[in-house]
């Protein structure tokens, strides 16, 4: 008899749970809601944009590998041929060390990256957009000293990501205002 009742209830829950998720749904389409990346025309969507965009090279090691993640994001598959855009970045790297011991020595680190873009037109040279990125990642410093160089690795490597992450979603965000007010002319 219990296990009548239990699958009833969890049915019951089950029903609940789905009735808001139906609701926001609906509504979402009756706003206008549409998926950034959609690809709603023929000559292609915001990924299509996203893709004509050449990222320019970022001096120092620091900066090759927020290219590399731009390029991982912005143009997964390869350079585009004929680039309408040039997407011009500079970071900058702060560390502050955190947690003094009594012996004046730090146990943490954190990496403050700090990041300008401008994306230009590259039959016009304009800049059309720029912004600024902003991340705080941190690791530890430990005793052994492979350790904590290995952890400041992976710790510039997810703030570089982070801003990368960013840094694509504005200028996405940026081709699907372009869009929009595109189809409202």
């Amino acid at each position: 008899m219990d296990g009548v009742k239990f699958r009833t209830t969890r049915c019951r829950v089950a029903v609940a749970g789905s009735i808001p998720a139906t609701v926001l749904a609906m509504g979402l389409a009756g706003c206008g809601f549409e998926p950034l990346y959609a690809d709603r025309t023929a000559r292609g969507g915001v990924s299509t944009d996203v893709a004509s965009v050449r990222i320019a090279p970022i001096p120092d090691r620091t900066g090759q590998i927020l290219r590399n993640e731009l390029i991982d994001r912005l143009n997964p598959s390869g350079a585009p041929a004929d680039p309408r855009f040039t997407l011009d970045v500079r970071v900058a790297v702060a560390k502050l060390e955190l947690g003094i011991r009594k012996d004046e020595t730090a146990t943490r680190t954190s990496l403050r990256f700090r990041s300008t873009f401008r994306l230009r037109d590259r039959s016009s040279n304009a800049i059309v957009f720029s912004s600024r990125a902003g991340a705080v990642t941190s690791y530890n410093i430990v005793d052994s000293e492979y350790a904590t160089i290995a952890s400041e690795r992976a710790a510039r490597r997810r703030g570089l990501a982070l801003i990368a992450d960013s840094i694509a979603l504005r200028v996405a965000a940026y081709f699907n205002r372009l869009r929009s007010l595109r189809r409202r002319q």
